[in-house]
């Protein structure tokens, strides 16, 4: 059986750099034009309620996991708050931290690179409907292009700041000892 070390908030470690603090706050500002455009859009009366549903829940699970970037910087990515039940006060598995983010700003890269890929080069001549969408739906306006933009920055300020964590957390004691 393990048991999981505490760390007090003072035995948090070295400070985040500089940059990467900006970068793990600018993650989620870029995410937050198409959020919130893609929230107004469904708020207008015009589309089913499952299309709404699945709009607000795609433009605030989006802004969610990119406000985990910020954990990256802040004393709540290296110590769970001490109001979190069952594991409050202990220390965030950091190896399993920097997989995991270093797997989704990847991934969010290589989507990145496909949109960009596909703009260009036209691998998909249409892109993906809302349920029960139809064809001929009216398109967005192209200026809705420039609220998107922005996120493409997503990925690499993720990979980044996850490289930032890794260097400050490589000597830290693991998540769990035995007992």
């Amino acid at each position: 059986m393990t048991t999981p070390t505490t760390c007090p908030p003072s035995a948090a470690g070295p400070a985040p750099a500089r940059w990467a603090t900006w970068a793990a706050f600018a993650a989620p500002l870029c995410v937050l034009p198409s959020a919130v455009w893609r929230t107004a859009v469904s708020l207008t009366g015009e589309h089913r309620p499952t299309e709404v549903a699945y709009m607000t829940v795609l433009s605030v699970l989006t802004v969610a996991l990119a406000f985990l970037t910020v954990g990256l910087v802040r004393d709540w990515g290296r110590v769970f708050p001490r109001w979190v039940p069952g594991i409050g006060g202990r220390r965030v598995p950091a190896r399993a931290i920097v997989r995991v983010a270093r797997t989704g700003g990847a991934l969010l890269v290589l989507i990145t690179l496909y949109g960009v890929l596909n703009s260009l080069f036209g691998f998909v001549d249409e892109a993906p409907r809302l349920i029960d969408q139809e064809k001929d739906h009216d398109k967005p306006p192209a200026w809705v292009g420039y609220l998107y933009l922005p996120a493409a920055a997503w990925g690499f300020l993720v990979l980044a700041v996850v490289r930032d964590y890794a260097r400050r957390t490589a000597g830290a004691a693991p998540a769990s000892r035995p007992a």
